[in-house]
């Protein structure tokens, strides 16, 4: 299984994000494919201990960011070389098995509805989050 990690969403991005990945990929063998600033996702690899990319993890770059601020409904649209947008267009062309965002929930479900489509009989999307 491969999941694709929008790295630069959420509070604590891309730290945390990037922390919860390698743990992923550690603990359960799945594969990860990092979404976000290459840059800033290797800064939080090294500061994880990680000196070289562990194999079954890649980065892929996207230079913009979607903020809570930024209108959900068109973020997306607008923002087209941000990890959330790059990430839901990776899991539409096929290159993952599920796309993981901690990031703006209206521009996750916007894109993901018009970009990635819901699976046919399906008439609104249904979201899981978990609450601690």
């Amino acid at each position: 299984m491969r999941i694709i990690v929008d790295a630069m969403g959420g509070d604590n991005a891309p730290l945390c994000n990037v922390r919860g990945a390698l743990e992923a990929h550690r603990d359960f063998g799945v594969d990860i494919l990092l979404v976000g600033r290459g840059e800033d996702i290797l800064r939080c690899l090294e500061q994880c201990g990680e000196k070289t990319l562990p194999q079954g993890v890649e980065i892929r770059n996207a230079t913009e960011v979607i903020t809570m601020s930024d209108d959900p409904a068109f973020a997306f649209k607008q923002k087209k070389d941000s990890s959330l947008t790059v990430g839901l267009r990776l899991l539409r062309d096929g290159e993952g098995d599920a796309f993981v965002s901690a990031g703006s929930t209206g521009a996750l479900l916007s894109g993901a509805t018009l970009l990635v489509k819901r699976v046919r009989g399906i008439r609104r999307a249904a979201m899981a989050p978990q609450i601690p």
